[in-house]
């Protein structure tokens, strides 16, 4: 492991385990899942009616932390992530000194656009050929879009890599942001660039994270009907059960999360906490065969060796496991091919079993429930794995949380849309 060194000096998490570090650290190791059936979604007659949302009166009291002025021109996943931020800057201290600004960046994984279905749905009828029913009138459509849509709700509202601008204004992070449109693997991939511009010199500190509000109509209306997401079909209790034998697919979440990164000697010179160290990283894609084995097995070995440490060292591996039928068995068998002998020693959880798949959200998320499992010495357990699958033969944590005393290094796992894969050690 040769460059500077990186260490988590702040986490922000906001997801339907709860808003801040104790309310998530508490619903971690309860094994009560937060996920239930919506009645918006089942009144819409969706398929998956089940999901992790963030009631109204949980977010409410946080929503004064954001300035008026600018949570008015915010999206609700920008609204998330900066919730997220302030809590994790807040615990890094960093409002207690002065920072270089030019040193200090943002980094964001963030995935879908937000659209108002009802004002989408509106502006179709607005638009319609009064000669051919069922199509669009192309300059009746320009006129609409230019009378009646406001500039800045497109421009601030609408467009993905808006919200890690707001992060830069309301931290005043001058270093560059950067945002990672890669689905369901960015949020492990935001954490590790930022690592990387840290290791190289780039910045000093940076704020990782990633957030997603796929449960808004629009974007639910699409992600349902992919085949690795659950359908009801006629039940919504324990319907997220990742390497279970009764397994049908993931449920989705949302919510974001935010780590403070922080060279290590920088955050040694502040005299503040340390949570955790990025040792390593990998990413992989899974060829034109599709192979998700292929990729995460790559990517778990580069995030290996740049950790410079053995297979048999890792004592958690905190998996994707995110209930497809696909991805659970793909990483079982890649676990096989990285720990070989090792495989059956090391404990496995999967904790999208509690909250549902955050997508961009979730690497981050994840990466802080394994930065509390550390700080604990404890392992969550996965929820409603009953019935393990015979083809998923891990090491699961089930039913009770495990206690691990000695816990020193996590690898965490994340398998994307199309079978692309990341991986990200860290280390107490």
């Amino acid at each position: 492991m040769t460059g500077r060194r990186v260490v988590v000096t702040g986490r922000g998490v906001i997801s339907p385990l709860g808003i801040g570090i104790e309310k998530h650290r508490a619903r971690l190791f309860s094994g009560s899942p937060c996920i239930r059936k919506s009645e918006r979604l089942s009144a819409m007659e969706y398929p998956l009616s089940s999901a992790g949302e963030i009631p109204a009166e949980t977010l409410e009291p946080f929503m004064s932390l954001i300035p008026p002025k600018q949570r008015k021109l915010m999206n609700r996943a920008g609204i998330f992530v900066a919730i997220a931020s302030l809590l994790a800057a807040k615990e890094a201290k960093l409002d207690e000194i002065e920072l270089e600004p030019t040193r200090m960046g943002i980094f964001l994984a963030t995935w879908f656009t937000s659209y108002h279905l009802p004002s989408f749905v509106r502006y179709l009828a607005d638009t319609e050929s009064r000669e051919t029913a069922g199509a669009m009138d192309s300059e009746k459509a320009n006129t609409a879009w230019l009378e009646k849509m406001n500039p800045l709700d497109y421009s601030l509202k609408v467009l993905p890599n808006l919200s890690a601008g707001h992060l830069a204004i309301l931290h005043r992070a001058q270093g560059g942001s950067r945002v990672i449109a890669d689905g369901w693997c960015g949020g492990l991939l935001a954490v590790a660039q930022a690592a990387q511009a840290i290791r190289e010199g780039e910045l000093d500190v940076i704020l990782a994270g990633g957030s997603e509000s796929p449960l808004e109509d629009g974007i639910f209306n699409d992600l349902c009907n992919l085949s690795l997401v659950a359908k009801d079909e006629g039940c919504t209790d324990g319907i997220c059960r990742p390497f279970d034998v009764t397994r049908r697919g993931t449920v989705l979440g949302e919510g974001a999360g935010v780590v403070i990164l922080e060279e290590r000697e920088h955050a040694s010179r502040r005299e503040v906490a340390i949570f955790g160290e990025v040792t390593g990283w990998g990413s992989a894609g899974p060829g034109q065969e599709g192979d998700r084995v292929r990729a995460l097995t790559l990517s778990m070995r580069k995030a290996l060796a740049q950790s410079e440490i053995e297979p048999g060292e890792v004592d958690i591996i905190h998996a994707n496991g995110d209930s497809s039928l696909e991805n659970d068995e793909a990483e079982s068998i890649a676990v096989d091919h990285v720990f070989k002998h090792s495989a059956a020693d090391i404990p496995v959880t999967a904790t999208k079993s509690l909250h549902g798949h955050l997508l961009s959200a979730t690497g981050v998320v994840e990466l802080i429930s394994s930065l509390i499992m550390l700080e604990e010495g404890m392992v969550p357990s996965i929820a409603h794995c009953e019935r393990p699958d015979p083809k998923c033969h891990l090491n699961l944590v089930r039913g009770s949380p495990l206690e691990k005393p000695a816990l020193n290094a996590v690898l965490l796992n994340a398998i994307g849309l199309f079978g692309e894969a990341a991986s990200l050690l860290i280390k107490r």
